[in-house]
């Protein structure tokens, strides 16, 4: 698909032609880094030092007023807020997501992507080469189903639910089309998410007050903010936020990780005989993939971006794979690089939204793809992922994959 040099930022078919989004935003890194998009009424932000800028000065420029495309005023999650009320409601479950509090995960982790690569490796049958060849459908038998299961033990969800997980995932991510469906269709899917997972809260909340666990729904459960027991919503809107954030990025992470090591296999296989590459492997899969889009931000008061002046209530649309590809932070921004060292991505975010789960899905993607490419070798498409038309992120729905066993 062709794309202007100035695209509709709102345009959720622009984000999927992965090539011609990166084109376009080539050309306004160049030439309007920081452009009004007459469009959306947005203003694009394309390049890594003022990403940086307006994440860092968060009084200036508010999540509280919009962290989508459009402010849902009622939405009180800790990232629909600006500090204090973020701050402390990230305080309630950032401790667990540190780096020394995800080593409880290690080991769990371990023994699920174990299960999963068992499993894709029990259809292989003998190949031309004398290895054992299989293929498998990526998205549900690895990339949704590993940080689906995570999820919801991390919440406090049966792991048995991870197909409910992934269901909700998907239609709650489709949010920022609702301003834009006539049919309704969107918001049906929302609603409907989570009416389901409600159902669980009903249930759940009032038991784990009296039996309290290891989950963040209990920690929330048993929370008090602002000096009172977190109310049901809040409880509903933070599930909701953990359950599309937790399952959503990381599986478009591994599908279209996986996709870019198939144009790589000679990284590929030097990850397999360099095990220490995996941390700046894994870095630079996900500054390649970045899985979101953008964040929005609004301006409180009159000020720069760069060199453009903008005024109150203006919306801002930070564009993180345009970032990531910043010819002036990242030398041949084009290149994939496992042992690209600086690597200063900015997919997680920066400031004080940083990604409060980013060790976890460090961890998470560094077991993963550790030990497939030990096991798994020769990758090759035998169907291109399928990347949905969505706004916030570019979600593979559908990824065949071919390989060899080792």
């Amino acid at each position: 698909m062709a794309t202007t040099t100035r695209p509709n930022l709102l345009d959720e078919s622009f984000y999927a032609d992965i090539d011609g989004m990166h084109e376009a935003f080539t050309w306004l890194r160049a030439n309007d880094p920081v452009y009004r998009d007459e469009a959306s009424g947005m203003i694009g932000v394309t390049r890594h030092r003022d990403v940086v800028d307006v994440e860092r000065r968060a009084k200036v420029f508010v999540s509280g007023q919009g962290y989508r495309s459009f402010w849902s005023p009622m939405e009180d999650n800790m990232i629909a807020q600006d500090d204090p009320g973020h701050a402390e409601q990230r305080a309630l479950v950032a401790r667990r997501l540190t780096p020394k509090g995800v080593e409880r995960d290690e080991k769990p982790l371990r023994d699920t992507v174990t299960e999963l690569l068992d499993a894709v490796a029990a259809d292989g049958r003998p190949g031309p080469s004398g290895r054992l060849s299989g293929q498998f459908e990526v998205v549900d038998a690895v990339a949704a189903q590993l940080p689906c299961r995570l999820t919801a033990n991390l919440l406090g969800f049966p792991e048995d639910r991870w197909r409910d997980i992934k269901s909700w995932s998907e239609r709650l991510m489709r949010i920022d089309s609702i301003p834009r469906d006539a049919s309704g269709e969107v918001m049906q899917g929302v609603m409907s998410a989570i009416t389901e997972f409600q159902a669980f809260l009903d249930e759940a909340v009032p038991r784990f007050r009296e039996q309290p666990e290891d989950s963040f729904i209990s920690v929330w459960a048993n929370a008090t903010v602002k000096g009172c027991p977190m109310e049901a919503h809040t409880i509903m809107n933070e599930t909701g936020l953990f359950i599309s954030g937790g399952a959503e990025t990381t599986r478009t992470v591994i599908a279209r990780g996986l996709r870019a090591f198939c144009d790589h296999p000679d990284q590929w296989d030097r990850l397999a005989a360099e095990p220490s590459l995996v941390p700046s492997a894994v870095e630079e899969v996900i500054r390649w993939v970045t899985p979101l889009n953008q964040m929005f931000r609004t301006a409180v008061s009159e000020d720069r971006i760069g060199e453009v002046t903008v005024q109150p209530g203006d919306r801002i649309a930070l564009l993180y794979p345009s970032a990531n590809r910043d010819e002036d932070v990242f030398a041949d921004p084009f290149r994939f690089d496992i042992t690209r060292s600086p690597n200063p991505h900015v997919a997680f975010g920066f400031g004080p939204h940083v990604c409060v789960g980013q060790s976890l899905a460090r961890l998470e993607l560094q077991i993963l793809f550790g030990e497939m490419a030990r096991r798994f070798t020769n990758l090759r498409v035998l169907s291109e992922p399928v990347i949905e038309e969505n706004l916030f992120a570019g979600a593979v729905k559908h990824f065949e994959l071919g390989f060899d066993v080792r």
